[in-house]
Order: structure tokens, then sequence, then C-alpha cells
């Protein structure tokens, strides 16, 4: 099927695309970990952060960081990374998805094989930008040796991963500026 082609193109062009980011997000990443891109709200100080945390907004294909104190509340600035870095790679894949969706309109009586289709590239996009992101990172941390625990998610979802120690950790994201974390 060519579409099935055109949405394994994007996702080699996405792969391609944030290798030549990793110098610069690994870069960005030390020095958040030393604490020297680390902006504290007022009243809070570096010796408050209890926890790293990272979250992928995939549909800008951004990353926030933000520090947590142990009650989970969010007591630095937020720290955008990727933000408007990827815009050709956003760019064609905005095209190939109008693409799709036409198709899709076309396509009536096939919506099990489209649905597993898109099913598929979307599993694989996250896959590829999650073990980038944590190289990344282990790169970072090993240059660091930071320990402080990390957590990676993805913004809309309620669980993510606890990078020191590979935990699946579930996530009470019921307020914007407080997360609890559960392993």
């Amino acid at each position: 099927m060519e579409q099935l082609k055109e949405l394994k193109e994007l996702n080699t062009m996405l792969q391609a695309t944030l290798k030549a980011k990793s110098p610069k997000i690994t870069e960005e990443l030390i020095q958040i970990l030393n604490g020297t891109a680390i902006t504290m709200l007022p009243t809070y100080e570096k010796s408050d952060i209890a926890s790293f945390n990272f979250e992928y907004r995939h549909e800008w294909f951004s990353i926030v960081f933000f520090g947590s104190n142990a009650r989970g509340l969010t007591i630095t600035e937020p720290i955008s990374l990727l933000f408007n870095e990827l815009n050709e790679y956003h760019s064609k894949s905005e095209d190939v998805m109008d693409e799709m969706d036409e198709l899709e309109e076309n396509l009536e009586d096939d919506t099990d094989e489209w649905e597993d289709m898109m099913d598929e590239y979307n599993e694989e996009k996250n896959e590829i930008y999650e073990d980038w992101f944590v190289g990344c990172w282990e790169e970072a941390r090993s240059q660091t040796q930071n320990t402080m625990p990390t957590y990676f998610s993805i913004e809309e979802l309620d669980c993510g991963t606890e990078l020191v120690s590979s935990d699946y950790v579930e996530i009470n994201k019921n307020q914007s500026v407080i997360r609890y974390y559960t392993h």
C-alpha cells in the first residue's frame, strides 16, 4: 500500500531529523541536569527540587521540562526543548496526514485496515521519539552523574517512565502544576 510507504518514510525522516538534533539536545539536558539552565519560581531554591519531569507534547514534537518538589508541586520555570526546531518535519507530516484524511474518506469499507495502518505508524513514531530522547538523556546523565529521579511521559497520558530506574509509573495529573508518581 502506497500510503504505508509514505508513513514509513515520515518515520525515517523523523529519525534522521532527531539524530541531527542529538548533540544540541544532549547539551541542553546536561545544563538542566547540572542545574545551570533551571530558573526557580519565587520562594524556592534549587535544593528544593526532588524530581525532574520531561513531558513529550507529540502534537508539536517538543518536550517541556519542569522541576518538582517532594510534594509534586512545580517549582521551576518550564524549559521547552525542540520547540519550533522540527518545523520541516512537522510541515511534511501535516501534508501527508492531509492526504491520509482524504484517503480515509474514500476507504469506507476498509476502516479496520486503515486504523491498523495508522496505529502502526503512530506506535513506531512514538517509539522512535522516546528511544531518541532516552538516548540523549542517558548520554547527558553519564556526563553529569546526576541521580535525581527523572520522569518522562506523554503530556496527555497518566503514565510514564522513571528514567533512572526504568520503572513504569502512574502519574496523577489532576492539577496542572502538581504531579504525583506511583511506582
